[in-house]
């Protein structure tokens, strides 16, 4: 790109931009997204367009051309809301009762099998810990002892 490139166009630029003139045919990305990014250029677009305005064809009826584009949206609308309605069915397979189903069986297969006894441990283990203190009691001793000592 050249510093001519990236300079902002002129007025007499931009109304050559508006016409439609084949000089700036090869700038028109440019000019376009100087349009969205600068404000400089933005109004040196409005300034060539209050120029270029007489010369500008006219629409012969506005309201009629206004109600043509309000019917096409309006049609356009309606095709996505009933897209979207269609959507909203659920598969069988996604549907929450059947995840709910599914978790069921296979608890029922797991305790069946004797999966569930795997993860616990043995009775030894059990009996081992019954000796034992529990960190809770432990833990009330040493703050009674701790208590004891500070008392005369």
């Amino acid at each position: 790109m050249n510093d001519n490139r990236k300079a902002v166009p002129s007025v007499e630029e931009w109304a050559a931009y508006i016409r439609g003139d084949q000089s700036v045919q090869e700038r028109e990305a440019y000019m376009e997204e100087m349009l969205l990014e600068n404000e400089l250029a933005l109004e040196s677009y409005m300034q060539a367009l209050e120029l270029v305005e007489a010369e500008l064809p006219v629409l012969p009826r506005p309201e009629g051309f206004t109600e043509m584009v309000m019917t096409r949206i309006g049609g356009s609308e309606t095709k996505v809301v009933h897209m979207e309605a269609r959507d909203d069915r659920r598969r069988w397979y996604e549907h929450r009762l059947f995840h709910y189903a599914i978790a069921a069986c296979l608890t029922l297969i797991f305790l069946s099998a004797g999966w569930f006894d795997k993860l616990s441990p043995g009775p030894e283990h059990v009996k081992k810990h019954a000796r034992e203190a529990s960190f809770s009691e432990e833990l009330v001793k040493v703050t009674t002892g701790w208590i004891d000592r500070l008392k005369p």
